[in-house]
């Protein structure tokens, strides 16, 4: 992606369509994160559901291994993403400060959340992967 330091020549239509891209794009991924997390319980919640009216059948606790690893993947790719944000931070901070405007929006709360939703999904993948191993035994 071009730097939108000042001085390289980006005419302000084109940092404006810039400072849009990344704002909408901010907006998109809070919105998804949360939609995620939401599909994620949901589904978690229900395989637990079966998984306790069934806890007597041997073959029900195989039911975890689906919340376990939507639990790793989803975390992991939360860090993932939240790694990435700085990057994205810089740019548009870059891109407001050649616009010249006082404020932009802080990616910060977007990498807080997906810290924070990562850290919960890969404990609870690890409480179930704990809960399963016992149950195996």
């Amino acid at each position: 992606m071009t730097s939108a330091t000042p001085g390289h020549g980006l005419d302000r239509e084109v940092l404006w369509k810039q400072y849009a891209l990344h704002v909408d794009l901010y907006k998109f991924y809070l919105d998804l994160a949360i939609k995620v997390n939401v599909f994620y319980y949901a589904i978690t919640g229900a395989i637990l559901t079966y998984y306790f009216q069934h806890s007597t059948d041997g073959v029900a606790r195989f039911a975890l291994l689906l919340p376990i690893a939507f639990s790793l993947a989803i975390g992991g790719m939360f860090f993932y993403g939240a790694t990435l944000l700085g990057v994205v931070r810089r740019e548009l901070f870059a891109i407001r400060d050649a616009l010249g405007l006082s404020v932009a929006p802080d990616i910060r709360v977007l990498t807080v959340f997906l810290y924070a939703f990562g850290t919960i999904l890969i404990a609870t993948g690890v409480t179930l992967g704990w809960f399963f191993a016992t149950k195996c035994m």
